[in-house]
């Protein structure tokens, strides 16, 4: 036998091969590298070179034009310069024309309807909502997005210190089918100029039927009845912070709309008088929101509870006045009431327990601020309101035990406090 041969077991070469060592109890000789050296420092891991990396084209085109179709146009733009294969496929998607139904555009309103108008080509007649925030205005910047989105339906410009009634005019005027409008953040908007702009619209009213002039503090009571007077199907309108809104201009509402809902919330103008006037909208009002209205009270809560008997959300929160006469009548009155907000009143106990019994249906209740409440009431509203959803107790003197009233009976609730012995 020659010398390089092995001569027995172990021999190879006339060296011998120490055995290896039995395996420890529990672990397994073929157990994964990667598990035997967790937590034994870095230097035991193997060396494995850098991860591979590794092209994922699994997905098909037509998935990845499923999954970019829900995409606005304006992220599709960017995304279209990450690689050759979605830019091919941008091309066909913008080619749809349902790609162009909303448009998010940035900068002066004038270029960014160039640019819009320029990128949507054949397909500009299918773009029905435009949204611009904190772009300058002017008037021919609103002439042109008129003249090139004459289909438009929804538009929102938000956020822009030069939009004003001369700037929103071609848009009332020349969009025919016109009915979403939120202008929330322009300060300068009013309409004390629609006065010529309505013998423009004398043989045509414009569809119109939500405006949200949110934080647009120039708004008049002038401005609002001429508002009114020009958008007669008007159904949402929301005032909030239109600090020189009153009860003169509120009370024009129901002579020309029919609104399903109304936020007039920290307009401290509008007292009992204006809801006086407002009861006559009827059982058309679903939701209404005079928070921080801080002369109003039980009066104007009862007369407008007796007549809009269909309302779902009522926001009262910061409305000192209100106690517990108020909370009775829109207890008893609107018994479909779905949300609540009464922070900062003076509800007691005993309303909170009306409350309750009468609307079992109740799914959210702010009750923030309130030092007048305690444990009897909150579990009249966790036992009778089974269905509620959710509850902000902050800094109120309830105890653990109307906490855990409402986690016992209202499952699904999520609870807003104050306290940290809450568990």
């Amino acid at each position: 036998m020659s010398s390089g041969s092995c001569s027995g077991p172990g021999m190879c070469g006339g060296a011998r091969r120490r055995p290896p060592p039995p395996p420890e109890p529990g672990i397994s000789l073929a157990a994964d590298l990667s598990e035997l050296s967790l937590d034994q420092g870095y230097h035991t891991l193997a060396d494995c070179g850098p991860p591979r990396r590794r092209r994922d084209n699994t997905l098909s085109d037509a998935l990845w034009l499923k999954i970019l179709s829900h995409l606005e146009v304006s992220d599709l733009c960017r995304m279209s310069r990450v690689c050759r294969r979605w830019a091919r496929l941008i091309t066909r998607l913008t080619a749809r024309p349902e790609v162009w139904r909303r448009v998010r555009a940035a900068g002066p309103l004038e270029i960014a309807v160039r640019c819009a108008g320029a990128r949507a080509g054949p397909c500009v007649s299918a773009v029905r909502e435009w949204r611009s925030k904190n772009c300058a205005v002017t008037i021919a910047g609103a002439q042109l997005l008129a003249a090139t989105f004459r289909n438009l339906t929804h538009l929102a410009v938000t956020g822009s210190t030069s939009m004003d009634a001369r700037s929103l005019a071609p848009i009332i005027t020349d969009l025919v089918d016109l009915r979403h409008i939120d202008l929330t953040g322009c300060p300068n908007v009013d309409w004390p100029e629609w006065a010529w702009l309505e013998t423009r619209l004398s043989t045509r009213k414009p569809p119109v039927e939500y405006i949200d002039l949110t934080d647009c503090g120039l708004v008049t009571d002038a401005g609002l009845c001429a508002l009114l007077h020009t958008c007669p199907s008007l159904q949402y309108l929301y005032l909030r912070r239109c600090t020189l809104v009153t009860d003169a201009g509120v009370r024009w509402i129901p002579s020309y709309c029919a609104l399903k809902e109304l936020s007039v919330s920290d307009c401290t103008g509008v007292t009992d008088f204006g809801l006086y006037e407002l009861a006559k909208l009827g059982p058309a009002l679903r939701y209404l929101s005079v928070a921080k209205c801080t002369q109003v009270s039980d009066s104007g809560i009862r007369t407008l509870a007796r007549r809009c008997y269909k309302l779902r959300y009522l926001n009262a929160r910061g409305c000192g006045a209100l106690g517990d006469d108020g909370v009775e009548a829109v207890a008893r009155g609107c018994s479909r009431l779905r949300a609540l907000d009464l922070g900062a009143t003076d509800v007691s106990e005993a309303g909170l327990q009306i409350l309750a019994r009468c609307c079992p249906n109740l799914k959210k209740l702010a009750l923030r601020g309130c030092e007048l409440i305690g444990d009897d009431g909150l579990e009249a509203v966790a036992y009778y309101c089974r269905g509620l959803t959710q509850l902000n107790i902050q800094d109120t003197p309830v105890t653990l035990r109307g906490y855990r009233a409402v986690k016992k009976y209202c499952k699904r609730c999520v609870i807003e406090h104050t306290n940290p012995g809450f568990c």
